[in-house]
């Protein structure tokens, strides 16, 4: 029987809900009250929680129905979803007044549901996934042909989209992705029209492609880039995927609820409350049987490497708004700013050996805050076998010294509660060769009147170990509080992995290092400075035309005999990073390459945001549809349709 099978599935969903219930399962009596260790569970999480009831005793059963009873209502993206859910598993075990209770809710957001800002492509994608589902099945259980037929729009609207992209614009999410694929694969278990449910599936199937080219199995980490990242997920602790994989999968998935939630290792980042929002996330994740094909459980689970993933993507068209600090009262003031930032296509890129991945997106999703446009895992120990056995680094343009979340202890699980996530204040572009990549920043126009420092971080989270060392030119930092007044690289072991990160063209307004390495709460921080003095202001176009960036190099011991025969490599590469004037415009020119090494080449519009040049070795860089090692890009659907 294979590990993924329906069977399989059901074995380890039962042993999940089994630990549920035995931490939260009388956190909310048949009075709907609440006693749980945390603040009020909330509407949506409520019906989370009573979908592993239904699945449990008679007694259990009958809590459900009573919470259910006692529920207020209340507007929501997720819960008509969740209300066919119920209604479509478990009609026969409820009462007829919940039965009606719900149906009338379902009714009530069809009209919400079928609205046009719904639908594929989206910023929340697994917005219209959740609408697709609810207009099919509701249509069908009401009779409700109009309401259907909306449904088959939003499913041929994701279909047209897999014939030109590799993935939705909410990609590679650890959160959305494996959420997507949970409403497709209920499509396939529940709609009755046999043409839908094909559909359905092949969505589904293309929901796993994206998953099983992104997963890097010695890590235990979705490899990057991210499309939306909350902190829980940038810092790469347990969060939906690995849930659903482990799920799927089992004891392959090494960070996993099983080893990682009953309870939370001390240090461990919970994303928005452990009993209020993660584990009955959990349970809904659960709620479904999931159709991972063979061929593509085994690219997930074993892939040949080195393997390379690229995917094209698109973005819609976004706007900023920030704060500005009233110079007189100090006071901070909301600003609505009428700037756009342009709608972008391109390639998110990811390489991959046994010990690292490394991935980067050709811009930033939406306005950038929450996205991870550039990411590496890796294993620390050889094989990893534990959370702790990996690592991560993510980058960040900060504005006024902003610091990683302040992580605030919770006083039953020892546990850490990082906020929804660490925003980047900088607009970033990207391209990669194999393991080598150049990411492109300049700030964006936050705090303009009242800025003390600018600079782009490597983020290094260190809540379960540090890194062996680090190098900044030919100096090693003895400690986490180290600079260099000159721009340099800045060298990087830990384990099996080798890292170079050396700043691009960095714009001087005046500052005391270019270079600082410092430990911020559970954070090393790898950061090439802008500016650094009195809290001053900068105007729009000064800020736009602020050079940062770096370029990135990963290998591991293997490759090198040392790390000094790795730096040597890391030094033969050259750097070219001007902007000039022409016709009244700016355009940045970027060259970084090496004899026995990749040629990347950029140039764009630091204002308008135009991109002009993206090349590796004199050739545009590849931007298929989609492309991974060892895989047969048209045996997916939707990738050979014609338009």
């Amino acid at each position: 029987m294979k590990n993924w099978s329906s069977e399989q599935q059901c074995k380890r969903r039962n042993e999940v809900f089994e630990l549920y219930r035995k931490q939260m399962g009388d956190c909310i009596d048949d009075a709907g009250s609440y006693h749980g260790k945390e603040t009020e569970i909330n509407f949506r999480e409520r019906i989370w929680h009573c979908l592993q009831l239904l699945e449990g005793s008679k007694k259990q059963v009958y809590t459900a129905n009573r919470i259910l009873e006692k529920l207020q209502m209340e507007k929501c993206h997720f819960a008509p979803m969740n209300c066919m859910q119920i209604l479509l598993h478990y009609e026969d075990i409820l009462e007829q007044s919940i039965i009606t209770k719900l149906e009338d809710y379902v009714r009530s957001s069809l009209i919400l549901q079928s609205g046009s800002k719904v639908r594929f492509p989206m910023y929340n994608d697994n917005f219209a996934a959740m609408a697709t589902f609810t207009l099919l099945t509701a249509g069908e259980r009401f009779a409700d042909k109009a309401m259907f037929e909306e449904g088959v729009k939003r499913l041929n609207q994701l279909r047209e989209l897999y014939t030109r992209c590799g993935a939705v614009m909410e990609y590679c999410s650890p959160t959305y992705t494996p959420l997507t694929i949970l409403c497709m694969a209920e499509i396939c278990n529940y709609v009755k029209d046999p043409e839908i449910r094909a559909l359905a599936l092949k969505c589904e199937e293309r929901g796993w492609a994206e998953a099983a080219s992104h997963y890097h199995a010695p890590s235990g980490h979705l490899a990057g880039p991210y499309s939306r990242a909350y902190t829980v997920d940038s810092v790469g602790h347990p969060h939906l995927l690995n849930f659903v994989l482990y799920l799927v999968f089992g004891d392959d998935i090494f960070i996993n609820p099983i080893r990682d939630m009953f309870p939370p290792r001390t240090g461990q980042i919970i994303h928005c409350g452990l009993e209020r929002l993660m584990l009955p996330n959990m349970v809904w994740q659960y709620s479904t049987t999931y159709h991972c094909p063979d061929y593509l459980a085994e690219l997930l689970l074993s892939k040949t490497y080195p393997f390379t993933a690229i995917s094209r993507t698109e973005c819609l068209p976004s706007r900023i708004t920030g704060y500005k600090t009233d110079v007189n009262t100090g006071e901070k003031i909301f600003v609505d700013n009428a700037i756009e930032f342009p709608a972008t296509s391109g390639p998110i890129y990811t390489y991959m050996t046994k010990d690292f991945s490394l991935g980067t997106a050709h811009s930033q999703f939406h306005d950038g805050g929450l996205s991870e446009s550039f990411y590496i895992t890796y294993r620390k120990k050889v094989p990893a076998s534990d959370l702790a056995d990996t690592g991560i680094v993510l980058s960040r343009y900060l504005i006024n010294e902003r610091e990683p979340e302040t992580l605030i202890p919770y006083n039953v699980y020892g546990t850490a509660h990082g906020s929804i996530g660490f925003r980047d204040e900088g607009r970033k572009f990207g391209m990669q060769h194999e393991a080598c990549s150049l990411v492109v920043y300049k700030p964006k126009h936050f705090e303009a009147d009242s800025i003390s420092s600018l600079k782009v971080s490597l983020i290094f989270p260190c809540h379960f170990a540090g890194v062996e060392e680090i190098r900044i030119g030919d100096q090693k930092a003895e400690s986490c509080d180290f600079m260099s007044s000159q721009p340099e690289t800045v060298f990087v072991k830990d384990g099996p992995v080798y890292m170079a990160f050396t700043p691009l063209a960095l714009t001087d307004h005046g500052r005391k290092a270019a270079v600082r390495v410092q430990y911020v709460n559970n954070y090393i921080m790898i950061s090439f400075y802008n500016y650094e003095g009195p809290a001053r202001s900068f105007d729009m176009k000064e800020l736009f035309l602020t050079s940062s960036g770096f370029a990135a190099h990963v290998k591991t011991t293997g490759d090198f005999p040392d790390i000094e025969a790795f730096i040597q490599y890391v030094n033969s590469f050259t750097l070219s990073d001007t902007t000039t004037l022409s016709e009244d415009a700016y355009t940045r020119w970027i060259s970084y390459g090496a004899k026995n090494g990749p040629d990347l080449r950029f140039a764009y519009s630091p204002i308008s945001e135009g991109i002009m040049i993206a090349a590796i070795n004199g050739r545009p860089r590849p931007d298929p549809v989609f492309q991974a090692t060892g895989l047969n890009a048209d045996r997916l659907p939707f990738i050979s349709d014609k338009a």
